[in-house]
């Protein structure tokens, strides 16, 4: 990160549709003075995570307790 960016003024811009992020970014991009662009998204929720893992088919099933012990501790 360019530590000169810390003294200048910056701008915070809150999006409700993300869809729109690239092309504010663009627009922003064209004006006179802009320095730079960042984009920061917030961060997932643990249930969020878990929700995307399971649409991705990223689970593991087990018959029972024992199994997954088993297979978690590696005997």
């Amino acid at each position: 990160m360019n530590t000169s960016i810390i003294n200048e003024p910056q701008l915070l811009v809150t999006v409700s549709d993300p869809t729109m992020l690239t092309k504010l970014k663009n627009a922003i991009k064209m004006m006179n003075g802009v320095s730079s662009i960042s984009i920061m998204r917030p961060k997932k929720t643990g249930l969020e995570l878990a929700e995307e893992d399971k649409a991705k088919g990223r689970v593991t099933q087990w018959n029972s307790v024992d199994e997954m012990f088993d297979t978690v501790l590696g005997e």
